[in-house]
């Protein structure tokens, strides 16, 4: 069985956005750049437990009240701005393969929005069957939910490369596809997931710091805001080439 090479897969993704990276980058902005910052400027951070409570259970309670006031007044601008992202995630990946087979043409921005849009119900419910027992995963323990979501990588491209199937069969089918790669899909997907996260936090650590609890110097936090949207677009980006990149290498396998 062909083993993957992780290497040799970032190589292959980092050619993809060298060979794409204008129509890439006018393209992803508005999906995964604006909607970040947009959110970051103007939504307050989610409430945290309270680490002076009592007991662990009025912790617990009074952070699901807080919670639940903060969701009902702000959780619609988070799920508007995810649906957003998924849709320059879908065109980015429509952008990568055209009609069951890759492209090694440069698409125009028009066809691959409109393949996304095309897709997009199909792919956002996808997506969200994804992020179920990725983010469990990752609550519970960080290396099972980087397997999963290894295993999982493929289920975008596998939808935009393969003939129109439900959302539940390119699940299975990207499981079949990575079937003796897990562990090289949990290293590719840690570069994304790990790593998207630890390069923004310095910047959400800066904004805190600047607000000071108080509003802070608004150019400073947009700056600082600016900063950490970008690092989103481009764990994004990164993350549905290296999809791209090892979808080809695996399906290369004939499974």
């Amino acid at each position: 069985m062909m083993k993957l090479d992780v290497i040799a897969t970032l190589r292959d993704a980092w050619s993809l956005f060298r060979r794409d990276s204008d129509l890439i980058v006018r393209l992803t902005a508005p999906f995964l750049f604006w909607p970040a910052l947009a959110v970051g400027l103007l939504v307050p951070q989610m409430p945290v437990p309270a680490e002076d409570a009592a007991q662990g259970a009025a912790r617990a309670m009074a952070w699901l009240d807080s919670f639940q006031v903060w969701a009902g007044h702000y959780g619609g601008w988070y799920v508007a701005a995810y649906a957003v992202g998924t849709i320059g995630t879908a065109a980015l990946l429509a952008m990568q393969f055209g009609d069951g087979q890759p492209t090694m043409g440069q698409p125009t921005m028009g066809e691959s929005l409109g393949r996304a849009i095309r897709m997009a119900p199909r792919f956002l419910l996808a997506m969200m069957l994804v992020a179920l027992p990725v983010g469990a995963g990752m609550l519970l323990y960080i290396l099972p939910g980087l397997y999963i979501a290894g295993r999982l990588l493929l289920v975008g491209p596998v939808l935009f490369a393969e003939r129109q199937m439900p959302a539940m069969a390119a699940i299975s089918r990207s499981f079949v596809l990575t079937r003796g790669a897990g562990l090289p899909m949990a290293a590719l997907a840690s570069c994304t997931y790990l790593g998207g996260v630890l390069a923004g936090q310095p910047f959400l650590a800066l904004v805190d710091a600047v607000k000071g609890g108080g509003p802070g110097n608004p150019v400073a936090v947009a700056l600082l805001q600016a900063g950490a949207a970008a690092i989103a677009m481009a764990a994004g980006v990164a993350q549905a080439l290296i999809a791209a990149a090892a979808y080809r290498r695996l399906a290369s396998r004939g499974i």
